[in-house]
């Protein structure tokens, strides 16, 4: 765990020089978690600050990961309208195979926008299929 630690204060630092937060911001940052020195962080604060500080860094990141938000939500509901429980790393796995990519994470924007509207609009129409089975059902049952 010691060696984890050294490698995400090392990251953090490095992330803090990408970001260009200077002392003033480093300080804040540190004040914000309740400790003086940033080896007092728990390995937890440090992911969660050097994921914020990459975002800062490189904003691509945060359009990236928002992407891949609604990637997931879209599989989801396409799961949900099939009526199928699925995990979360079932939905990822769903994009990997979907993509012909290895690792959710490795999916281009590209690829992401591509699934996003494939799967938003596989929903729509498994719902406009159901409406207008459920119209014909009960045009049936009445004539009976």
């Amino acid at each position: 765990m010691e060696t984890e630690q050294r490698k995400l204060l090392k990251k953090f630092h490095t992330l803090l020089g990408k970001a260009n937060v200077g002392q003033d911001g480093k300080e804040a940052i540190l004040m914000s978690y309740g400790v003086e020195s940033s080896r007092d962080l728990s390995a937890k604060d440090l992911l969660d600050i050097c994921e914020k500080l990459a975002v800062q860094a490189d904003p691509k990141l945060g359009e990236l990961d928002a992407w891949r938000k609604r990637v997931i939500a879209a599989i989801f509901a396409y799961y949900k309208a099939s009526g199928k429980s699925v995990n979360i790393d079932y939905v990822k796995g769903t994009a990997c195979r979907a993509s012909g990519f290895d690792a959710f994470n490795h999916i281009p924007l590209a690829r992401l926008y591509n699934l996003y509207y494939a799967f938003k609009d596989k929903v729509k129409d498994r719902n406009a299929v159901n409406s207008i089975a459920k119209e014909d059902l009960s045009k049936i049952i009445c004539l009976n």
